[in-house]
């Protein structure tokens, strides 16, 4: 901390002792004036205050020590705990405070204190890992545990370093196909969207786009799922499925799953049971990230039902072609298809 900061603290704490000076409060207003975030400090530091505790009457404070505790703090913090030699705060400045005013900078300090220890919490927050994907793009993540993460495009997964040592907990923002390795007592928890997911050992597909109601799919095992700041959650076997939306503020509304595909982009697993060619084409844009037209409109009424497991998107139009009266070209990234189509 320097010495400009260092003068600033101590503005900070005359003004709530009462005793700044006209041209003291005109600095410590310019000071908060020259940046949004030196006013939203000096505010959290009010707030500090307003909790802190005040000395008693015959409170007898260890001003210098106290200080020297405070600037270490800050120091440490703004070096990152690097044991910076810590310059004494000039007596003079401290002996010519009257005993009243010594008293009043005493709960300063206490309040100092608090926010040092503030910071100090702060700049203790865990370290976080993060895996994100583009628009397009997947990826699979090994955790700690063991367990497997898979990624869908524009997603993060956030942990703590620490991740493996009590409660497993991760965030996620997009759409994850988590399998979930057992730990005896420790939980799996998910915070995303608002929404909290809890398991055991499990697998499952849980789906949290910003602004967009949170889906989990259950593959195996069981999945508590709730809102993130409530614990009456519904309780998820294999086959079902459970949407929470924020605008409704909750509900989980469990049924069972119905698409078949939920995680075909994670397993490549396509299921078509007497589909319509509008849908085919909708299941296979999301997959394989690419624009599909029919030319003649009477395609729309043709179905389909087959069965793809890893196939590309090649392999999967040629045997739709070949399965129906149909024939399909690239052009550039997208691809047109035409036939006579169904009646």
């Amino acid at each position: 901390m320097g010495q400009a900061q260092e003068d600033i603290w101590l503005l900070v704490a005359k003004h709530l002792s009462d005793d700044l000076s006209e041209k003291e409060e005109e600095k410590l207003q310019s000071w908060k004036e020259h940046h949004p975030d030196n006013q939203a400090t000096f505010d959290q530091m009010l707030r500090m205050w307003e909790q802190t505790p005040r000395p008693a009457e015959n409170y007898q404070p260890e001003i210098d020590k106290g200080w020297q505790r405070f600037k270490f703090r800050m120091d440490s913090e703004a070096t990152h705990y690097e044991q910076a030699a810590v310059k004494k705060k000039p007596a003079a400045r401290i002996v010519s405070f009257s005993y009243q005013q010594l008293a009043a900078v005493a709960a300063s300090i206490v309040l100092l204190l608090s926010v040092g220890i503030w910071w100090w919490n702060m700049s203790g927050e865990p370290y976080m890992i993060s895996q994100n994907t583009a628009e397009g793009e997947r990826k699979m993540v090994w955790l700690p545990d063991s367990s497997q993460v898979w990624l869908n495009e524009s997603s993060q997964l956030s942990y703590a370093e620490s991740f493996n040592v009590d409660h497993r907990v991760v965030h996620l923002s997009g759409e994850a196909f988590f399998e979930v390795k057992e730990a005896e007592g420790r939980r799996f928890t998910i915070f995303s969207e608002g929404s909290k997911t809890e398991v055991i050992g499990t697998s499952f597909n849980l789906q949290a786009y910003p602004d967009t109601p949170v889906k989990v799919q259950v593959v195996s095992g069981k999945v508590a799922f709730s809102p993130a700041d409530d614990d009456n959650a519904v309780f998820l076997e294999p086959g079902y499925e459970a949407v929470l939306y924020q605008e409704k503020q909750i509900v989980q509304e469990k049924a069972l799953i119905e698409d078949p595909n939920f995680r075909a982009w994670q397993n490549q697993h396509i299921q078509f049971q007497n589909t319509s060619l509008t849908e085919v084409i909708d299941i296979l844009e999301d997959i394989y990230h690419t624009d599909i037209e029919f030319i003649n409109p009477d395609l729309a009424n043709c179905r389909y039902t087959a069965t793809f497991d890893g196939a590309n998107l090649q392999e999967v139009l040629h045997i739709l072609s070949v399965t129906g009266d149909l024939s399909f070209e690239q052009q550039g990234t997208k691809y047109l298809l035409s036939g006579q189509g169904c009646q």
